[in-house]
Protein backbone atom coordinates (compact mmCIF):
# COMPACT_ATOMS: atom_id res chain seq x y z
CA UNK A 1 0.00 0.00 0.00
CA UNK A 2 1.48 3.58 -0.75
CA UNK A 3 1.82 5.23 2.22
CA UNK A 4 1.43 8.77 0.66
CA UNK A 5 -1.70 10.38 0.07
CA UNK A 6 -2.84 10.49 -3.64
CA UNK A 7 -2.62 14.37 -3.71
CA UNK A 8 0.86 14.18 -2.74
CA UNK A 9 1.87 11.85 -4.80
CA UNK A 10 2.15 13.91 -8.19
CA UNK A 11 4.19 16.45 -6.19
CA UNK A 12 7.02 13.78 -5.65
CA UNK A 13 7.27 12.98 -9.06
CA UNK A 14 7.93 16.23 -10.13
CA UNK A 15 10.11 16.82 -7.27
CA UNK A 16 13.77 17.32 -8.53
CA UNK A 17 15.23 15.21 -5.71
CA UNK A 18 14.60 11.86 -4.83
CA UNK A 19 11.97 10.65 -2.51
CA UNK A 20 11.27 7.30 -1.31
CA UNK A 21 9.11 5.87 1.64
CA UNK A 22 11.20 2.66 3.34
CA UNK A 23 9.28 0.61 5.88
CA UNK A 24 11.66 -0.83 9.45
CA UNK A 25 13.03 -3.86 6.64
CA UNK A 26 14.22 -1.06 4.22
CA UNK A 27 11.41 -2.58 1.78
CA UNK A 28 10.48 0.36 -0.62
CA UNK A 29 7.09 1.35 -0.47
CA UNK A 30 6.77 4.24 -2.43
CA UNK A 31 9.73 5.39 -4.38
CA UNK A 32 9.51 9.29 -7.00
CA UNK A 33 10.76 8.91 -10.70
CA UNK A 34 13.15 10.89 -9.63
CA UNK A 35 14.38 8.57 -7.25
CA UNK A 36 14.17 5.32 -9.84
CA UNK A 37 16.18 7.35 -12.32
CA UNK A 38 19.25 7.84 -10.14
CA UNK A 39 18.88 4.39 -9.95
CA UNK A 40 18.41 3.33 -13.32
CA UNK A 41 15.16 2.12 -13.72
CA UNK A 42 11.49 2.66 -13.33
CA UNK A 43 9.46 3.06 -9.85
CA UNK A 44 7.56 0.07 -10.34
CA UNK A 45 10.60 -1.90 -10.69
CA UNK A 46 11.71 -1.17 -7.09
CA UNK A 47 8.36 -0.91 -5.34
CA UNK A 48 8.66 -3.84 -2.75
CA UNK A 49 12.09 -4.60 -3.52
CA UNK A 50 14.47 -4.40 -0.57
CA UNK A 51 16.43 -1.02 -0.99
CA UNK A 52 19.59 -2.21 0.55
CA UNK A 53 20.08 -4.00 -2.91
CA UNK A 54 20.75 -0.40 -4.66
CA UNK A 55 23.37 1.10 -2.09
CA UNK A 56 26.86 0.03 -1.25
CA UNK A 57 28.07 -2.22 1.75
CA UNK A 58 28.99 0.75 4.15
CA UNK A 59 25.54 2.31 3.24
CA UNK A 60 23.83 -0.74 3.96
CA UNK A 61 25.57 -0.52 7.55
CA UNK A 62 24.64 3.12 7.92
CA UNK A 63 20.95 3.28 6.74
CA UNK A 64 20.52 0.04 9.26
CA UNK A 65 21.57 1.81 11.66
CA UNK A 66 19.26 4.62 11.49
CA UNK A 67 15.94 3.00 10.75
CA UNK A 68 16.71 -0.72 12.48
CA UNK A 69 17.53 0.26 15.50
CA UNK A 70 15.26 0.04 18.49
CA UNK A 71 15.56 3.71 19.71
CA UNK A 72 13.07 5.70 17.39
CA UNK A 73 14.46 7.98 14.93
CA UNK A 74 13.97 11.43 16.96
CA UNK A 75 14.47 14.48 14.13
CA UNK A 76 15.98 13.44 11.14
CA UNK A 77 19.06 11.89 9.95
CA UNK A 78 21.44 13.30 7.62
CA UNK A 79 24.63 11.27 5.80
CA UNK A 80 25.91 10.17 2.85
CA UNK A 81 25.30 6.96 0.61
CA UNK A 82 26.38 5.50 -2.09
CA UNK A 83 24.18 4.79 -4.57
CA UNK A 84 24.72 1.04 -6.86
CA UNK A 85 22.57 1.40 -10.27
CA UNK A 86 21.15 -2.12 -12.22
CA UNK A 87 24.17 -1.57 -14.69
CA UNK A 88 26.33 -1.24 -11.49
CA UNK A 89 27.53 2.57 -11.84
CA UNK A 90 28.23 3.98 -8.29
CA UNK A 91 26.44 7.55 -7.39
CA UNK A 92 27.19 9.51 -4.56
CA UNK A 93 24.29 10.70 -2.66
CA UNK A 94 23.24 12.35 0.72
CA UNK A 95 20.53 11.19 2.21
CA UNK A 96 17.97 12.79 4.70
CA UNK A 97 15.59 10.21 6.74
CA UNK A 98 12.86 11.30 9.10
CA UNK A 99 9.72 9.24 10.80
CA UNK A 100 6.46 9.53 9.37
CA UNK A 101 3.10 9.13 11.19
CA UNK A 102 3.44 5.31 11.32
CA UNK A 103 6.37 4.99 13.33
CA UNK A 104 7.63 1.85 11.00
CA UNK A 105 7.97 3.91 8.16
CA UNK A 106 10.87 6.57 6.76
CA UNK A 107 11.05 9.00 4.08
CA UNK A 108 14.22 9.63 2.65
CA UNK A 109 15.24 12.45 0.38
CA UNK A 110 18.30 11.78 -1.46
CA UNK A 111 20.04 14.27 -3.62
CA UNK A 112 22.83 13.67 -6.32
CA UNK A 113 26.07 14.74 -5.02
CA UNK A 114 28.27 13.32 -8.13
CA UNK A 115 28.41 16.87 -9.61
CA UNK A 116 29.33 18.22 -6.53
CA UNK A 117 31.88 16.00 -5.28
CA UNK A 118 33.42 16.37 -9.07
CA UNK A 119 33.04 19.63 -8.62
CA UNK A 120 35.05 19.96 -5.21
CA UNK A 121 37.59 17.80 -6.04
CA UNK A 122 38.11 20.07 -9.10
CA UNK A 123 38.53 22.76 -6.99
CA UNK A 124 40.74 20.67 -4.32
CA UNK A 125 43.08 20.29 -7.77
CA UNK A 126 43.31 23.22 -8.84
CA UNK A 127 43.86 24.70 -5.42
CA UNK A 128 47.04 22.38 -5.12
CA UNK A 129 48.24 23.34 -8.67
CA UNK A 130 48.06 27.22 -7.40
CA UNK A 131 50.09 26.23 -4.37
CA UNK A 132 52.43 24.27 -6.34
CA UNK A 133 52.97 27.02 -8.38
CA UNK A 134 52.84 29.33 -5.83
CA UNK A 135 55.44 27.26 -4.02
CA UNK A 136 57.39 27.57 -7.38
CA UNK A 137 57.61 31.45 -7.87
CA UNK A 138 58.60 32.07 -4.20
CA UNK A 139 61.33 29.17 -4.42
CA UNK A 140 62.54 31.50 -7.60
CA UNK A 141 62.13 35.06 -5.81
CA UNK A 142 64.00 33.86 -2.90
CA UNK A 143 66.73 32.99 -5.47
CA UNK A 144 66.74 36.35 -7.20
CA UNK A 145 66.67 38.10 -3.49
CA UNK A 146 69.56 36.26 -2.79
CA UNK A 147 70.99 37.32 -5.89
CA UNK A 148 70.40 40.26 -5.74
CA UNK A 149 71.41 41.25 -2.17
CA UNK A 150 75.07 39.80 -3.35
CA UNK A 151 74.93 42.19 -6.16
CA UNK A 152 74.30 45.14 -3.60
CA UNK A 153 76.59 43.91 -1.54
CA UNK A 154 79.44 42.79 -3.50
CA UNK A 155 79.19 45.02 -6.07
CA UNK A 156 77.46 48.52 -5.13
CA UNK A 157 78.72 48.00 -1.29
CA UNK A 158 82.08 47.14 -1.88
CA UNK A 159 81.80 50.10 -5.07
CA UNK A 160 80.93 53.08 -1.61
CA UNK A 161 83.36 51.24 0.22
CA UNK A 162 86.14 52.35 -2.34
CA UNK A 163 84.75 55.78 -2.75
CA UNK A 164 85.08 56.28 0.68
CA UNK A 165 88.06 55.24 1.40
CA UNK A 166 89.33 57.35 -2.53
CA UNK A 167 87.63 60.66 -0.29
CA UNK A 168 89.94 59.99 2.94
CA UNK A 169 93.35 59.78 0.75
CA UNK A 170 92.20 62.92 -0.82
CA UNK A 171 91.08 64.35 2.41
CA UNK A 172 94.70 63.64 3.54
CA UNK A 173 96.98 64.90 0.30
CA UNK A 174 94.97 68.76 0.38
CA UNK A 175 95.78 68.56 4.51
CA UNK A 176 99.14 68.93 3.77
CA UNK A 177 98.77 71.70 1.30
CA UNK A 178 96.43 73.60 3.40
CA UNK A 179 93.56 73.04 1.53
CA UNK A 180 90.87 75.56 0.92
CA UNK A 181 88.12 75.21 4.45
CA UNK A 182 85.33 74.88 1.61
CA UNK A 183 86.79 71.65 -0.11
CA UNK A 184 87.71 70.19 3.19
CA UNK A 185 84.21 70.43 3.90
CA UNK A 186 83.03 69.11 0.98
CA UNK A 187 85.41 66.17 1.65
CA UNK A 188 83.92 65.74 4.51
CA UNK A 189 80.16 65.86 3.75
CA UNK A 190 80.30 63.50 0.83
CA UNK A 191 82.22 61.20 3.42
CA UNK A 192 79.25 61.51 5.31
CA UNK A 193 77.17 60.98 2.96
CA UNK A 194 78.83 57.32 1.32
CA UNK A 195 78.91 56.52 4.85
CA UNK A 196 75.53 56.83 5.01
CA UNK A 197 74.58 55.35 1.96
CA UNK A 198 77.09 51.86 2.62
CA UNK A 199 74.78 51.44 5.90
CA UNK A 200 71.52 51.66 3.74
CA UNK A 201 73.07 49.73 1.16
CA UNK A 202 74.15 46.89 3.90
CA UNK A 203 70.47 47.02 5.09
CA UNK A 204 68.21 46.63 2.42
CA UNK A 205 71.11 43.46 0.94
CA UNK A 206 70.10 41.94 4.57
CA UNK A 207 66.35 42.76 4.19
CA UNK A 208 66.66 41.01 0.95
CA UNK A 209 68.40 37.77 2.22
CA UNK A 210 70.31 38.02 5.40
CA UNK A 211 74.05 36.70 4.40
CA UNK A 212 73.98 34.66 7.93
CA UNK A 213 70.63 32.64 7.26
CA UNK A 214 73.23 31.14 4.39
CA UNK A 215 76.48 30.84 5.91
CA UNK A 216 75.44 30.12 9.84
CA UNK A 217 71.89 28.98 9.49
CA UNK A 218 68.28 29.71 10.78
CA UNK A 219 68.81 29.50 14.17
CA UNK A 220 71.77 32.36 14.37
CA UNK A 221 70.16 33.86 11.93
CA UNK A 222 66.61 34.53 14.01
CA UNK A 223 68.96 35.09 17.01
CA UNK A 224 70.65 37.98 15.27
CA UNK A 225 66.77 39.45 14.29
CA UNK A 226 65.77 39.63 17.15
CA UNK A 227 68.60 41.18 19.02
CA UNK A 228 68.51 43.59 15.49
CA UNK A 229 64.64 43.88 16.31
CA UNK A 230 64.81 45.13 19.69
CA UNK A 231 67.88 47.91 19.09
CA UNK A 232 65.53 49.59 15.96
CA UNK A 233 62.45 49.64 18.31
CA UNK A 234 63.36 50.06 21.76
CA UNK A 235 61.68 46.60 22.45
CA UNK A 236 62.70 44.12 25.49
CA UNK A 237 63.89 40.99 23.35
CA UNK A 238 64.25 37.37 24.95
CA UNK A 239 65.18 34.75 22.89
CA UNK A 240 65.65 30.71 24.10
CA UNK A 241 66.16 27.53 22.01
CA UNK A 242 66.01 23.79 22.94
CA UNK A 243 68.40 22.21 21.92
CA UNK A 244 70.82 24.84 21.68
CA UNK A 245 71.58 24.59 18.26
CA UNK A 246 70.61 22.57 15.44
CA UNK A 247 69.95 22.86 11.58
CA UNK A 248 67.05 22.77 9.57
CA UNK A 249 66.95 22.46 5.48
CA UNK A 250 67.37 25.47 3.01
CA UNK A 251 64.11 25.28 2.16
CA UNK A 252 62.34 25.59 5.55
CA UNK A 253 64.73 27.69 7.17
CA UNK A 254 64.16 30.23 4.21
CA UNK A 255 60.31 30.05 4.87
CA UNK A 256 60.62 30.31 9.08
CA UNK A 257 62.64 33.22 8.71
CA UNK A 258 59.96 34.79 5.83
CA UNK A 259 57.43 34.09 8.26
CA UNK A 260 59.17 35.37 11.19
CA UNK A 261 59.67 38.18 9.41
CA UNK A 262 55.98 39.12 9.18
CA UNK A 263 55.38 37.98 12.90
CA UNK A 264 57.85 40.71 14.05
CA UNK A 265 56.93 43.58 11.52
CA UNK A 266 53.45 42.92 12.74
CA UNK A 267 54.35 43.69 16.19
CA UNK A 268 56.51 45.99 15.65
CA UNK A 269 53.21 48.01 13.56
CA UNK A 270 50.37 47.10 15.34
CA UNK A 271 50.91 45.45 19.44
CA UNK A 272 52.09 48.52 20.98
CA UNK A 273 53.75 46.22 23.30
CA UNK A 274 56.92 46.66 24.98
CA UNK A 275 58.38 43.30 25.36
CA UNK A 276 59.01 40.03 22.62
CA UNK A 277 60.19 37.00 23.77
CA UNK A 278 60.86 33.73 20.78
CA UNK A 279 61.16 30.33 21.84
CA UNK A 280 62.32 27.73 19.28
CA UNK A 281 62.24 24.32 19.87
CA UNK A 282 63.24 20.79 17.10
CA UNK A 283 62.19 17.39 18.50
CA UNK A 284 62.06 14.26 16.04
CA UNK A 285 59.79 15.04 13.69
CA UNK A 286 58.71 18.71 14.66
CA UNK A 287 59.76 22.13 14.75
CA UNK A 288 58.05 24.71 17.00
CA UNK A 289 58.29 28.47 16.96
CA UNK A 290 56.61 30.44 19.82
CA UNK A 291 56.64 34.95 19.40
CA UNK A 292 54.64 35.99 22.61
CA UNK A 293 54.15 40.08 23.26
CA UNK A 294 52.95 41.73 25.90
CA UNK A 295 50.69 44.37 23.46
CA UNK A 296 46.97 44.72 22.87
CA UNK A 297 45.83 41.71 21.81
CA UNK A 298 45.05 40.62 18.35
CA UNK A 299 41.49 40.84 18.18
CA UNK A 300 39.65 38.14 16.09
CA UNK A 301 37.99 40.68 13.40
CA UNK A 302 41.59 41.59 12.26
CA UNK A 303 42.55 37.93 12.20
CA UNK A 304 40.04 37.13 9.74
CA UNK A 305 39.47 40.36 7.69
CA UNK A 306 39.93 39.58 4.20
CA UNK A 307 42.67 42.34 3.67
CA UNK A 308 45.08 41.32 6.20
CA UNK A 309 47.56 40.10 3.50
CA UNK A 310 50.79 39.87 5.74
CA UNK A 311 48.77 36.98 7.80
CA UNK A 312 46.79 35.45 4.81
CA UNK A 313 50.77 35.38 3.73
CA UNK A 314 51.87 33.56 6.20
CA UNK A 315 48.79 30.85 6.12
CA UNK A 316 50.18 30.01 2.72
CA UNK A 317 53.37 29.86 3.40
CA UNK A 318 52.63 27.16 6.59
CA UNK A 319 50.16 25.38 4.43
CA UNK A 320 53.14 24.60 1.86
CA UNK A 321 55.18 23.56 4.88
CA UNK A 322 52.00 20.99 5.70
CA UNK A 323 52.07 22.91 9.43
CA UNK A 324 50.41 24.75 11.24
CA UNK A 325 49.84 28.15 12.80
CA UNK A 326 47.87 29.47 15.67
CA UNK A 327 47.24 33.38 16.57
CA UNK A 328 45.76 34.05 19.31
CA UNK A 329 45.24 37.42 21.14
CA UNK A 330 44.16 38.33 24.72
CA UNK A 331 42.86 42.33 25.21
CA UNK A 332 45.72 44.09 26.99
CA UNK A 333 47.63 41.20 27.49
CA UNK A 334 49.14 40.46 24.24
CA UNK A 335 49.73 38.14 21.39
CA UNK A 336 50.87 34.66 20.87
CA UNK A 337 52.20 33.31 17.82
CA UNK A 338 53.09 29.13 17.71
CA UNK A 339 53.98 27.68 14.31
CA UNK A 340 54.34 23.97 14.46
CA UNK A 341 56.37 22.16 11.32
CA UNK A 342 56.10 18.57 11.08
CA UNK A 343 59.73 17.38 10.06
CA UNK A 344 60.90 14.52 8.17
CA UNK A 345 62.91 11.95 10.03
CA UNK A 346 66.58 11.86 10.10
CA UNK A 347 69.07 9.92 11.73
CA UNK A 348 71.45 12.50 11.09
CA UNK A 349 69.92 15.79 12.34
Amino acid sequence: MNPLPARYESLFDIAPVGYLVLDEKCTVLFANKFCAGLLGTDPNIIMNQDFCRFISDESRLMLSSVIGGSTPLAGNKTFELTLITLNGAATIAQANVVSLVNPDEYLISILDMTYRRQSEDRMQGLTQKLRDLSAHIEAGMEKEKKRIAREIHDGVGSSLSALKMELSLLRRRLGHGNPDPEIEKHIRSMSALVESTVDLIRKLATELRPEVLDELGLIATLRWYTRDFGERTGFTTGFTVYPKDFKLDPVLSTAVFRIFQEIMNNIAKHSGAGKVTVFLRKQQHQFLLRVKDDGIGIREEELNHKRSFGIIGMQERVKLLKGQLRITGIKGKGTTVLLEVPLQPNPQS
